[in-house]
C-alpha cells in the first residue's frame, strides 16, 4: 500500500521541480512512510512520485517507481495483486529465463504488461489497486483504478496540456496554478449523500478516476498532452446484467459450497504479507466469516480487533469478543470516549482532503491508529452488504412502495402532511414502549418518500440526507438510472455498488486507515467472488429473516447461530446523543451566524433551525446535522471561516 502522485506536461526550473517533488512526497507521507522515490523524464515532461509502506518484498527491491526489465515500461503502483505469485508461474510458462529482481507484485505487475499487454494483465489481475504507466515506445500514461474502488486516484486539470495525479487531493496544492473554485455540483452531491459522488470533487478542476477505468494520456504532433482515451475495462453493470441472465443452475447446498471454496481462496491470497496481519471483527455477520474461515486456514490465533462506545446503545464489543472467544482468536478490544472522538473531529479535513461525512469515520479512524501499533495489515467485511443484499432498506423499500405509493398524488401529499404534523418526539416514545427505535424518525422519513412516483425516486428519497436544494442551491449530479431488466433490489444493490460503495464506505476506510499507515483488505471485494453472487438467485440472498442468506448459512456452520441472529446494528458514532452532550458546543460554534451566514453557500438559518430542534430534542437530527459540521470543520481548516 502507498500514496502515489505526478505531474504531466509541466515543467519547471530544477530547483522548482525538487521542491515540488518534496512536497508532494510529504503531503503523502502518511500513505507510504518506510521509502520515497521519484522519476522524471526532462525531454518527456513526465515525473512519476511515490512513498511506499512495504508489505510484500521489503528490500529496496520494491521500491518505487519501478522500471520493467525490458524497459519499455515505469509504473507508480498502489495497492496489492493478491494473486501475483500465481501470474508469476504463468509467466514462467511464457518465458522460462526470467530474471526476478525480487518478491514485489509490483515486479509481477510489470512484467506481465511487458509479455502479456496491459489489457490482458487487467483481466488477470485480482485485488486492488491504483497505477499510473508510462509506455516510452508509445509515449502515453495510462491511469488506471481498480473494479470496485478501492483504491483512490484523482487527476488534476491544468488545461494547455498540464495534468497532474494523486491518491489524495492535498499533493495538488504545491502545484502552481491550482485552484480551489469550487464545483456546485459536488456541494450539492455532498449534502445530498454525505458524499462526493465520482467523478466529482470538492475542486471544479479535479476528478476522480472511475473505478473499473483505464484513462490514457498521450503526446500529442504538438507536444502536448491530452486525454484520448476512458475505457471501462470491467464494469460492475454488466456483471449484474449478466449474472441475473445466467444464473447458477445447481442446487443451493451446492451452491453454498462452492461459495465457500471461493472464499477460501480468496482469503489465501489476501493472507499474503511478508509484516503482521490481523481482521477487523465487529461481530457482524461479514467480519465474522471472514475472521472464522482465515482461523480456519491459520496454524496459530490469528490477531482480531474492535472498537467500542461507554454509550452501551452503540457498543457491539460484547458479540465481537463472544465470537472471537468462540473461534479462539488473539482479540484486543478498545473503548471510545467523546474526548477521543473531539480529538479527531479537528483532523477529519486531513484525513479525507475534501468534505465528508459518514460518523462512522470517526471509530473507523480510532480502530485503525489502535491496530497499527499491533499489525500493519488489516482484513474487513467491507463490501458485504452491497455484494450479499445486506442492507434492511432493500427490502423495506421493495416491500414498502406499493403500500406508501398507492392511490393519487394528491392523496398521497395529504397523508405526507398529516403525518408530517405528529411530533416526532412523541412517536419516539411510543416506539420505545412497542420496541421500535425511532419510529417517529421512521414515520417522519416514509412522509417524505411516500410521495415518490416511481421506486427509482422512491429509494433516492430513503438514503438522502438533505434533499435536492433544501439547504444549498445547486445542480446535483445525475444519479444512477434503474435497469429494466434487474428487479428492485438487484437494482439497488447496483446503484450501491456504483455509488454508495466506493463513495462512501471504500473512501472512509482507505482514507482512515492509510492515515495511520494500515494497509486494509476486504476480500468481500475479489471481482471473482462478486460475478458468482451476482449470479444467484435473489431468493438465496433474501428471505423472511433479511439479506445474505447465504452467508448466514455458511457462517453459522462455525459460528454458533445465537451470536449472530440478531438485529443489524451500524457502525456510527452515537451523534444523537453527544450533539446535546460533550459535542454541542462544538456544534454551536460552528453553526454561529459569523462562521455560517444565511447568504452563504449553504442556508444557515435552516441550518440553526435543524441543530435548535435536535438539541431541544424535538428531533433527532443528527443524520443531517453531521454534514453541516464537517463541511464547517473543513472550512475551517481552509481558513475560510
Amino acid at each position: 500500500m502507498c500514496g502515489i502522485a505526478g505531474l504531466i506536461g509541466w515543467e519547471g526550473r530544477d530547483d522548482q521541480v525538487e521542491e515540488l517533488i518534496n512536497n508532494m512526497q510529504s503531503s503523502l507521507y502518511h500513505r507510504g512512510p518506510d521509502a520515497k522515490g521519484f522519476w522524471h523524464s526532462h525531454k518527456h515532461k513526465i515525473i512519476f512520485i511515490h512513498t511506499r509502506l512495504s508489505i510484500i518484498d521489503l528490500s529496496k527491491n520494491g521500491n518505487q517507481p519501478m522500471l520493467s526489465s525490458c524497459e519499455r515500461y515505469i509504473v507508480s503502483f498502489n495497492g496489492e495483486i493478491y494473486n501475483h505469485l500465481k501470474l508469476r508461474e504463468e509467466l514462467k510458462q511464457l518465458k522460462h529465463n526470467i530474471k526476478w529482481k525480487g518478491t514485489s507484485d509490483t515486479e509481477t505487475l510489470l512484467e506481465s504488461i511487458s509479455l502479456l499487454g496491459l489489457d490482458k494483465t487487467l483481466s488477470n489481475l485480482r485485488g486492488m489497486f491504483a497505477f499510473s504507466l508510462y509506455d516510452k515506445k508509445n509515449k502515453k500514461i495510462y491511469l488506471i483504478r481498480d473494479r470496485f474502488g478501492e483504491k483512490p486516484l484523482y487527476l488534476l486539470n491544468l488545461k494547455n496540456g498540464i495534468f497532474a495525479f494523486a491518491s489524495e487531493i492535498s499533493p495538488f496544492s504545491f502545484i502552481p496554478g491550482f485552484s480551489q473554485d469550487l464545483d456546485l455540483r459536488a456541494v450539492s452531491s455532498y449534502f445530498q449523500r454525505g458524499y462526493i459522488g465520482a467523478p466529482l470533487s470538492i475542486f471544479k478542476n479535479v476528478q476522480k478516476i472511475m473505478p473499473g477505468t483505464k484513462m490514457v494520456i498521450s503526446l500529442g504532433a504538438d507536444r502536448k498532452y491530452s486525454i484520448t482515451s476512458e475505457d471501462i475495462y470491467w464494469s460492475a453493470k454488466k456483471v449484474a446484467i449478466n449474472g441475473q441472465k445466467n444464473l447458477f443452475q445447481g442446487s443451493y447446498e451446492k451452491c453454498k459450497e462452492e461459495l465457500e471454496n471461493i472464499l477460501f481462496e480468496v482469503l489465501i491470497g489476501q493472507s499474503l504479507s511478508d509484516v503482521p496481519l490481523g481482521v477487523f471483527l465487529s461481530g457482524g455477520i461479514d467480519s465474522s466469516i471472514v475472521t472464522a474461515l482465515m482461523q480456519k486456514n491459520s496454524l496459530s490465533r490469528i490477531k482480531t480487533f474492535s472498537i467500542g462506545f461507554v454509550d452501551k446503545m452503540y457498543d457491539e464489543t460484547f458479540y465481537a469478543e463472544a465470537i472471537a472467544k468462540h473461534l479462539n482468536t488473539d482479540h484486543t478490544t478498545l473503548y471510545a470516549e467523546p474526548s477521543d472522538a473531539l480529538d479527531l473531529i479537528q483532523k477529519m479535513p486531513q484525513v479525507y482532503s475534501e468534505p465528508f461525512a459518514d460518523s462512522s469515520q470517526i471509530p473507523t479512524t480510532l480502530l485503525a491508529k489502535l491496530v497499527k501499533d499491533h499489525v500493519k495489515v488489516a482484513l474487513s467485511g467491507d463490501g458485504g452488504d452491497e455484494i450479499f443484499s445486506g442492507y434492511s432498506r432493500y427490502i423495506f423499500a421493495n416491500n414498502s412502495f406499493n403500500l406508501l405509493t398507492k392511490g393519487p398524488p394528491i392523496l398521497r401529499k395529504n397523508l405526507s402532511k398529516f403525518f408530517q404534523a405528529i411530533p416526532p418526539d412523541f412517536m419516539n416514545k411510543i416506539g420505545k414502549l412497542i420496541k421500535i427505535s425511532r419510529l417517529g424518525d421512521k414515520i417522519y422519513k416514509a412522509s417524505n418518500i411516500m410521495v415518490s412516483e416511481d421506486l427509482e425516486e422512491y429509494y433516492d428519497q430513503l438514503i438522502t440526507y438533505w434533499p435536492e436544494k433544501s439547504i444549498v442551491i445547486a445542480d446535483s449530479a445525475s444519479k444512477y438510472k434503474f435497469c429494466e431488466s434487474l428487479g428492485s433490489i438487484e437494482n439497488m444493490m447496483l446503484a450501491d455498488q456504483l455509488n454508495y460503495l466506493p463513495n462512501d464506505i471504500l473512501v472512509k476506510v482507505d482514507r482512515a486507515a492509510m492515515y495511520n499507515s494500515l494497509e486494509t483488505r476486504a476480500p468481500l471485494l475479489d471481482h471473482i467472488l462478486g460475478e458468482f453472487v451476482w449470479s444467484t438467485p435473489i431468493e438465496w440472498r433474501v428471505d423472511k429473516n433479511g439479506g445474505k442468506r447465504i452467508l448466514r448459512d455458511i457462517l453459522s456452520m462455525y459460528v454458533p447461530k445465537k451470536l449472530i441472529d440478531r438485529p443489524k446494528q451500524g457502525f456510527g458514532l452515537p451523534v444523537n446523543g453527544w450533539l446535546r452532550g460533550p459535542l454541542k458546543d462544538w456544534a454551536i460554534n460552528l453553526f454561529d451566524k459569523k462562521n455560517l451566514p444565511s447568504d452563504g453557500l449553504i442556508d444557515g438559518n435552516i441550518a440553526r433551525e435543524t441543530l435548535e430542534e435536535h438539541l431541544q430534542g424535538k428531533r433527532n437530527w443528527d443524520y443531517r446535522l453531521w454534514p453541516i459540521l464537517m463541511w464547517q470543520q473543513w472550512n475551517l481548516e481552509k481558513g475560510l471561516i
